[in-house]
């Protein structure tokens, strides 16, 4: 029986071979090589294609992500000074804290089934973007943010429309450090983190013709700060208690504009403003420096230069107060130089300089005084690869309050950033800057207003 089995399975395995032969015998003859059909990729399955394809991000869906960033503060409320020993330290205070950042951000008008020629409705944008802060070591600097985003767009024939809103609500602490004396930028640090909301919003709606424009433009600016507020004179109950009022800027207007060529344009325009400041009201005749102002602006927008593109408009801003209820010694009427603008030069291919400014007539958010508020940048970014860029930066700010405050605050900060990424979903930041704020007057009738900010950021974001 065992013999029997051995020579079946030697007859099987000299068929075995016999065919192989014949088969390699049969393609060397023919070509030499092995047949390229025996070698050809599968044909990929319908299903699996078509659960590919599903995956794929939606037209409607413009971000689905979420950030991470670890921060090291060197100076989380911005001085360098303590009122004295029996209030809480805020002098030179540093932590590390975390932020997690998701954001969803929705095109609707892709939903709307219109012919792609159709630009009636370009753009239907909502994004939501909350925000989880947690200090390590300064708990009380605490908060989520809560971030709406909206952007409506569209053009029909030569009118065109743009609305822009950016919201934001804080929910965080709302008590106060209690400050000796304190740079303007330093105690702003802390305000950016109390409970409030804020709303940035700008309408444009425009039409052309072959060589000008009209331009109608409306603008908001708005804080409400939900912190508690004090009489903070050094013989009340909460002496050095930092105050913050709600305040808004709201104006509108008109641009013309004349069409230098057909990318470059020189503008002509004017706006109406009015700018509120909250008084405190634990005393009568604490002031308020809301007013009225009339403003007419003169700019260029466009790109003069393949390589360069310009948005600037500048000119007077007389603004009037009501003297009854400004501080004595405050003018009834200031006038000062308004500027915005910004410029991005395409240096080389991976070379880019972006430059901006801001210069206007503002009300204090402590109350009390009004100011001119100036804000000069500089961005430099260098593309080494495609994956990786860095960045490099200067900022420099300075408020100058109206007599009768004699004050005068600046703040520089110069920053350094690289960007990493690995792919289309997966990127890495590293971010230093240094501030330092200096005072602008006699330092013997302002001590505390300068101080030194390092920050150290590290992040990651993923993305669909």
């Amino acid at each position: 029986m065992a013999l029997k089995s051995r020579s079946l399975m030697k007859a099987v395995l000299v068929l075995i071979l016999a065919s192989a032969g014949g088969v390699f015998a049969g393609q060397e003859a023919k070509t030499g090589t092995v047949d390229p059909k025996q070698i050809e990729a599968p044909v990929a399955d319908a299903k699996q294609i078509k659960v590919s394809d599903d995956l794929k991000k939606p037209a409607w869906l413009t971000e689905l992500s979420v950030t991470t960033r670890e921060v090291y503060d060197s100076n989380v409320f911005g001085t360098d000074v303590n009122r004295t020993a029996a209030f809480p330290k805020i002098a030179n205070v540093s932590s590390w804290m975390t932020a997690v950042t998701p954001k969803v951000a929705i095109n609707f008008a892709p939903m709307l089934g219109m012919a792609k020629d159709d630009k009636s409705v370009e753009t239907l944008a909502l994004s939501y973007a909350p925000e989880v802060v947690r200090y390590y070591d300064a708990a009380t600097e605490n908060y989520e943010a809560h971030r709406v985003g909206t952007q409506i767009k569209g053009k029909i024939d030569s009118f065109s429309y743009n609305l822009d809103s950016a919201f934001v609500y804080i929910d965080g602490n709302e008590n106060s450090p209690q400050y000796s004396t304190a740079s303007a930028y330093g105690t702003a640090i802390a305000r950016e983190r109390r409970d409030q909301m804020q709303e940035r919003g700008k309408l444009v709606l425009r039409n052309d013709w072959d060589a000008w424009f009209v331009r109608g433009v409306a603008n908001t600016t708005y804080y409400d700060l939900n912190t508690k507020t004090y009489d903070n004179s050094a013989t009340s109950a909460h002496p050095g208690w930092q105050n913050w009022v709600d305040r808004y800027d709201v104006n509108g207007g008109i641009d013309i504009g004349y069409k230098i060529t057909k990318e470059f344009a020189a503008t002509l325009g004017y706006r109406y403003g009015h700018q509120y400041q909250q008084n405190f009201n634990w005393a009568s005749g604490v002031p308020s420096n809301t007013n009225d102002y009339n403003r007419v602006l003169g700019g260029f927008e466009g790109k003069p230069a393949k390589w360069l593109k310009v948005e600037v408009q500048g000119g007077p801003s007389f603004h009037s107060y009501d003297q009854s209820q400004t501080q004595p010694g405050h003018a009834n009427d200031i006038t000062q130089f308004f500027c915005e603008g910004t410029a991005v030069a395409e240096i080389t291919a991976v070379d880019s300089l972006a430059l901006s400014v801001k210069q206007w007539q503002w009300v204090s958010s402590t109350g009390v005084s009004s100011y001119e508020d100036k804000t000069y940048g500089a961005v430099y970014k260098r593309k080494w690869l495609k994956e990786f860029s860095t960045t490099t930066g200067i900022l420099i700010q300075n408020s100058n309050y109206d007599a009768p405050m004699i004050r005068t605050d600046w703040l520089y900060t110069y920053s350094f950033g690289a960007k990493y990424d690995l792919n289309e979903h997966l990127s890495f930041t590293a971010d230093y800057s240094y501030s330092r704020g200096e005072n602008g007057v006699d330092e013997s009738s302002a001590n505390g207003r300068e101080f030194e900010r390092n920050l150290v950021t590290l992040g990651v974001k993923a993305q669909f």
